[in-house]
């Protein structure tokens, strides 16, 4: 690659790091798992080894954490709360170690060993044993205050009473979630149809991180520590720091050991990998600590990482299981799925009893049958998926699992088209599709109604009291005969929340509206594509209602196979009635309201392009995306000759120095807002 491809791709990396960081720390809902993080956090550090001036103090290998929330105040750490270097192999380990034993000059370097665990970094400060604030770790510099949140962990200190307490210092430990605290708040959230939580970490995260201190009480949280930031000369090894934060109180986690070599280390490594599935709480790694404070303090720390200390993370996990059996699901667009049936097994912290076998070829291939003992997989969250087959373990009257000739649900014959993967359904009044289309109808980046979520759409369904999408806008008319809030479950608050969601639904973008109807392929960017396209749901309703898909070889980034599976969509009468019944037929309206495409307010940025470095103070960067968009042009990532405009916030980095390289214009934030006021 050249210089400038490997530029490109270092923006791109860092604009997908920052994302995710943020979904991480912030929103407590990540979308990607450690293991995909990490593949693109190691490429984007191998970018900035072989070109160095790409990393600037804006890049994510110079940054910890993401930005705190605004919703909490702000705290300055006296002492920055660093987040800490990977490793992944015994090499990098060996590197490690060599390097502290080279930087500090010595060879007889013992290292303490903890488990990483995966919770929520905490700063607690005590003055003369009384705690006075808490906070967390944010961007290593300036975390968020949840004292009063953290004054309710019962197992954390609020008063100190022990010999030996220095006049002031600064706890640092991990606030987790147990596994069996978290099962349970998952099982009270599904029985009164909130969001779940995806892991622990992201439970512990959400519930400390709570403006209400009661809701963060009403939640089991737990917190183990592991440093004190203090001048006391009585601590004067990681070991020596332990017992004093045992002897004050504390919870300390047990799994710690004193190792003198790589050898013992190891050892050590390896003993906990195999306890992990069955420990109370998630780790996902061995923590090694140089021991010697002073040593520590000497090798100090780079401007991401302390020097003395890295994280030796666990491969993805695995374990064997038995297949009890297997079955095959019916999705949205008719494709068969099967999938095993397994005897519960904790595999990455959390227990799984279902795994995805992919599709026939896949199954045949690998040749997985009922009764099997099997190793599966689980890296980060995603779905769980069996690898293979323990062949000597097999039973000896096993047969392989013949795939179905018709539909689970609805008995129709399945088909396979020529050169497809996937084995399908094309039964549209298949109970199972009509299921998973109404379940995407509502789902978040469709429809978005709040209290319809899967097991709500089933249970309309199964009782016949919804068959289409046109039926969720009658259910509050049929209330009268209904009277859902007498049923299980269900309440008067409840059922009136239903209906004003679905009211308030009723007004929906042209884009999300055509993303709603399922139609394969077109997913939120073709969605998105094809309104902008049309601009109005008059003008998109004249084009499959007159068959004029040609009409769409036109929209750059639609392709044949796309074109044809809208063409098969809306040559269903059934899907053309619901259509119309919904928004209209383009002379009549429906009962919803398809907003047109919002038209550009100007043509100032004009196919212009606008690059924003820095911290912007009133708009987000999302914002200022939708702004420039708006206003005909587009946000760019990188700064070229043919920029038109550089927005410069605080601490604008190597984007501001390319502009002024460049001769680009540079403004303020505000030269920005006030430029858009007037157009």
């Amino acid at each position: 690659m050249s210089y400038a491809e490997k530029k490109q791709r270092h923006d791109e990396l860092s604009a997908l790091l920052k994302k995710y960081s943020k979904q991480y720390y912030i929103f407590d809902a990540p979308t990607v798992s450690d293991a995909e993080y990490d593949q693109l956090y190691n490429e984007l550090l191998n970018i900035e080894k072989e070109f160095p001036e790409l990393r600037t103090s804006e890049s994510p290998s110079q940054k910890v954490g993401a930005k705190i929330s605004k919703k909490f105040k702000k705290v300055r750490h006296e002492n920055a709360m660093l987040s800490l270097e990977n490793a992944y192999n015994e090499d990098d380990i060996s590197t490690f170690m060599d390097r502290v034993k080279k930087l500090s000059n010595r060879n007889d370097i013992a290292f303490v060993l903890e488990p990483k665990l995966d919770g929520l970094s905490l700063s607690i400060k005590y003055k003369n044993g009384i705690m006075i604030s808490a906070a967390t770790r944010g961007d290593g510099v300036i975390g968020e205050d949840v004292t009063e949140n953290v004054r309710m962990i019962p197992c954390i200190p609020q008063k100190i009473n022990s010999e030996n307490i220095p006049a002031e210092m600064d706890v640092r430990g991990e606030v987790i979630m147990l596994k069996k605290d978290f099962e349970k708040l998952n099982f009270e959230r599904k029985q009164n149809g909130e969001k779940l939580f995806a892991n622990p970490r992201n439970a512990a995260s959400g519930s400390l991180r709570q403006l209400d201190p009661e809701i963060t009480k009403s939640r089991k949280l737990s917190f183990f520590a592991y440093y004190i930031v203090s001048d006391d000369k009585n601590f004067e090894t990681q070991m020596n720091i332990l017992h004093f934060l045992k002897k004050f109180g504390f919870n300390v986690n047990e799994n710690y050991a004193l190792c003198q070599n790589q050898e013992e280390a190891f050892q050590f490594y390896k003993s906990l990998e195999k306890k992990r599935a069955n420990l109370e709480y998630d780790i996902d790694g061995v923590v090694y600590k140089t021991n010697d404070l002073h040593i520590q303090k000497a090798l100090g720390a780079s401007a991401k990482f302390p020097r003395h200390s890295i994280a030796y993370k666990f491969t993805a996990e695995k374990a064997q299981t038995t297949i009890l059996d297997i079955i095959v699901q019916v999705g949205r667009t008719g494709n068969i799925t099967p999938v095993a049936v397994l005897k519960p097994v904790t595999v990455g912290g959390v227990v799984v009893s279902r795994a995805t076998l992919h599709n026939k070829d896949e199954l045949e291939k690998k040749d997985i049958r009922i009764g099997d003992e099997v190793i599966i997989q689980r890296a980060g969250d995603v779905i769980p998926q069996v690898l293979y087959p323990i062949l000597e373990e097999r039973p000896l009257n096993s047969v392989p699992f013949k795939f179905p000739d018709f539909c689970p649900c609805c008995n129709s014959k399945l088909v396979r088209e020529p050169e497809e993967v996937a084995i399908k359904c094309i039964n549209l009044n298949c109970k199972a599709q009509l299921t998973e289309r109404l379940i995407h109808f509502v789902s978040k980046h469709a429809f978005n109604i709040d209290g319809m979520g899967e097991q709500i759409i089933k249970f309309f369904f199964e009782n016949e009291i919804i068959k289409s999408p046109v039926d969720i806008f009658g259910i509050e008319e049929k209330n009268i005969e209904l009277q859902l809030e007498n049923l299980d479950g269900w309440g008067q608050q409840s059922v009136k929340n239903l209906f004003t969601s679905i009211n308030n639904a009723k007004i929906i973008p042209l884009n999300r509206f055509i993303y709603s109807l399922g139609i394969p392929q077109v997913g939120r960017s073709v969605s998105k594509l094809i309104a902008e396209f049309f601009g109005s749901y008059k003008n998109f309703i004249a084009c499959v209602s007159n068959q004029e898909f040609y009409k769409l070889e036109s929209i750059n980034g639609i392709g044949k196979s796309i074109i044809e599976d809208i063409k098969n969509f809306f040559s269903n009468e059934n899907n053309m009635k619901i259509l119309k019944q919904l928004a209209g037929d383009g002379s009549s309206v429906g009962i919803i309201n398809v907003t047109d495409v919002e038209k550009k307010e100007s043509d100032i940025f004009s196919n212009k392009s606008i690059v924003f470095t820095g911290t912007l103070e009133k708009l987000t960067r999302d914002e200022a995306k939708e702004l420039v968009e708006k206003f005909g042009g587009r946000a760019s990532s990188s700064v070229s000759s043919k920029t038109f405009l550089v927005v410069a916030g605080e601490n604008a980095g190597k984007k501001l120095e390319d502009a002024k390289k460049f001769g680009t214009k540079i403004i303020t934030e505000d030269d920005f807002i006030n430029l858009i006021k007037k157009s």
